[in-house]
This record gives C-alpha cells, structure tokens and sequence, in this order.
C-alpha cells in the first residue's frame, strides 16, 4: 500500500502482529512502487502529485510515453508551474467555480457483446451528477483543485456506442439540452474498486494529453470553440422557426 500526502509518501507492507498493523516507512519515489495499491489523503491536489511525477520525470517519460501519446512530459510540468489562474476552460466554458475536485473512476460498458474498461480522469462539480472533460484546461488552472479516487465501480449497458455518449452528453449538457446522461444506459453490475499507482499516474498523463501537448492543446481548442458557436447558432434557429 501506497499512501500519498502533500509532503511524503508512506509505503505499508510488514503487517506486525503485536499491534496488528501493517508497518508505515517513508519511501522518497514511485517508480518501484507502481503496482501497489494508492492512497490519496484528503488535502492532496493535482499539483502534489506532479510535484512528485517531476522527481522520476525522465523515466516517467518513457514508461508511461504512449499515456502521453509521446509526447514531452517536460512540457506539462513546466505548464503546470505556471502561476496559479482560476479560469477553469473546461469543454464548453463553464464558470470559473464549475469544478469543486478532480476525479479518477473506473468504468465498464457493455454494448453489443463487447466489453470496455477503462479509468476516466474528469472534473466534479458537487451539485452536478457527471464528469467534465478537463483535456482542454491548462494544468495551472487544475493544480491547487484535491484529486480523489471514486472507489464506486459499475458496468453499464449503453443504447448507444460508449464514446459517442460521453461526447454528446458532454456536449449536449454544456449547451442547457441535457441534465443527465443517465437515460443513455443502465447499470448491469455495480462494487467498490481501487487503484495502483500505475492506474493513478497513467490516467492524468493519458488524459491532459489527449488533444496534444499544451501548445497544440491550445490551437484546437480555438478550433473547436469555433464549432461550438456554429452549433449554438444553429440551435438558436431551429429554436425560432
């Protein structure tokens, strides 16, 4: 066991039958530490965790290349040192208070006899009841929010090709359409799970990379702003016809 905190990493792994406890000792990097189970405390933030991602940066950098689909992790910890700037970018340009924490969840979909597991890495807004894409939201703007693991597991059955769903409700949420995205599936099977320090580090890195490195991150979002507002327009005027 792997537990992280602002300023240390403990590792537990002699259980002592004279306390019945497991024996906590103070280990200074993760990379010999990858498949055991993680921990998050309370206050530990996204910025915590690359303080510690930087400490292994150049074998990080090649163990977890295709997460960042090889691109630089240079580039990402030097954007997430950046000054603070609280103006959340999330997909559709939310308000500056839209993400409360950031989230790591593990999930399943079932759909026409396929199966796909993954880990998804989004932001959470406490009053809301689904993820937000934080892919396009610089690092320095995501570092002082905590990070959490949602121990809640459960394989749904969707009506509709999983991707596509996330997309549209994503979409369609931001632009005042859709509340929830629950009438897209329902749950088949549903327990608690946990995470390695694997699973932990490659879901940020695979997600904050997923439009590119910072630079190409920024271009494109530019773009897809662009695409948005031709959407809002159409929907303006379907509205009044």
């Amino acid at each position: 066991m792997i537990k992280l905190t602002k300023n240390k990493i403990n590792y537990s792994n002699d259980f002592n039958p004279e306390c019945g406890k497991y024996i906590e000792k103070e280990v200074k990097f993760l990379l010999p530490h990858l498949n055991e189970t993680v921990e998050l405390s309370d206050d530990f933030t996204l910025g915590d965790l690359f303080s510690y991602i930087e400490k292994e940066k150049d074998i990080f950098d090649i163990v977890f290349s295709s997460h960042l689909g090889h691109y630089s992790l240079q580039s990402f910890v030097d954007e997430i040192k950046k000054p603070l700037e609280v103006n959340l970018k999330i997909l559709l340009n939310g308000p500056e208070d839209e993400i409360d924490y950031l989230e790591i969840q593990r999930c399943g979909e079932y759909w026409d006899g396929d199966i796909e597991l993954y880990i998804d890495f989004h932001g959470i807004n406490g009053k809301e009841d689904i993820g937000y894409a934080i892919e396009f939201t610089p690092l320095n703007e995501l570092k002082h929010l905590p990070l959490r693991l949602n121990e809640d597991f459960s394989v749904t059955e969707d009506k509709i090709p999983s991707r596509i769903v996330m997309y549209l409700a994503r979409l369609l949420r931001k632009i005042g359409i859709l509340r929830s995205w629950h009438p897209f599936f329902h749950i088949c099977v549903k327990g608690k799970t946990n995470f390695t320090v694997y699973e932990l580090i490659s879901s940020v890195l695979y997600e904050i990379s997923f439009v590119g490195s910072p630079e190409e991150r920024n271009v494109r979002w530019l773009e897809f702003e662009k695409d948005i507002e031709e959407m809002k327009n159409l929907i303006v005027r379907i509205d009044h016809e």
